[in-house]
């Protein structure tokens, strides 16, 4: 009986270190996904000089946006830093009232330069004031890959639309474009790291990670996420949240 209650101790220990690396390898997919934008933005600052594509006067004049571009990135670098050292002894969301049209219009900054290069309608649907009680961070990181990918795979004039809609017990947010979709053998793929590499309507390149790091995310938050798409048509992904208490007014 003594060694019975020895293998079952073993056994739940065992579960919850496998439990907690698998938590450090996604916080640590996550720091890795967050410093890309700020490697990006050095090491395209020097190509252009080091292989002097462009004049000393076109480069100075790119110094403002470069660097407003780069401190953003590392604010964002910096939270992920001081959000993934809150962790470290297991998952502890930081549950509070976040209403979704903030996030959206954060994101509509993050990827400004990209919606107006492709000429795109940026669009909130629903009710502005509707709250969601969740990890602000969380879902903020969330809501970035989903609307960073839509606008990647977003032909030039194309929409994007966020849309909210909630219920007595539950919020749902869907990520939809008219872009190029997908076709069912690369759909199947989704959340997993099984499909090949593809890039986007003006050749950006594919992260990845991205959504397996989000579908992870939206599983901690309690939630699911629905992905739907036609080729040449577009793509959906919804994700939806069970909660206790949902305030709109």
């Amino acid at each position: 009986m003594e060694d019975n209650k020895t293998i079952i101790e073993y056994k739940r220990i065992i579960e919850q270190l496998k439990a907690e690396v698998e938590l450090k390898e996604k916080w640590i997919s996550l720091i890795a996904h967050n410093c890309k934008g700020l490697h990006s933005n050095i090491r395209f600052l020097l190509t252009a000089m080091t292989e002097k594509t462009i004049t000393p006067e076109v480069l100075m004049s790119m110094l403002p946006e470069l660097k407003h571009i780069s401190e953003k990135n590392s604010k964002t670098l910096q939270s992920t830093f001081e959000w993934v050292n809150a962790q470290t002894d297991g998952f502890n969301p930081n549950i509070d009232p976040v209403i979704i049209h903030s996030l959206f219009q954060e994101v509509s900054e993050v990827y400004g330069e990209a919606i107006t290069e492709k000429n795109l309608s940026f669009q909130f649907v629903g009710n502005e004031a509707t709250l969601l009680n969740t990890d602000r961070f969380l879902l903020c990181f969330i809501l970035k890959q989903l609307l960073e990918n839509a606008i990647k795979y977003s032909n030039k004039g194309g929409v994007v639309e966020l849309i909210i809609h909630s219920d007595a017990d539950k919020v749902g947010i869907a990520v939809k474009d008219n872009g190029v979709g997908m076709n069912d053998s690369r759909l199947n793929t989704i959340g997993t790291l099984d499909g090949a590499p593809y890039t986007g309507t003006m050749d950006e390149k594919r992260a990845g990670l991205s959504l397996v790091i989000v579908k992870d995310f939206v599983e901690m938050l309690n939630g699911t996420m629905t992905v739907s798409s036609v080729e040449d048509v577009g793509t959906s992904v919804e994700i939806v949240f069970q909660q206790e208490r949902i305030c709109v007014t």
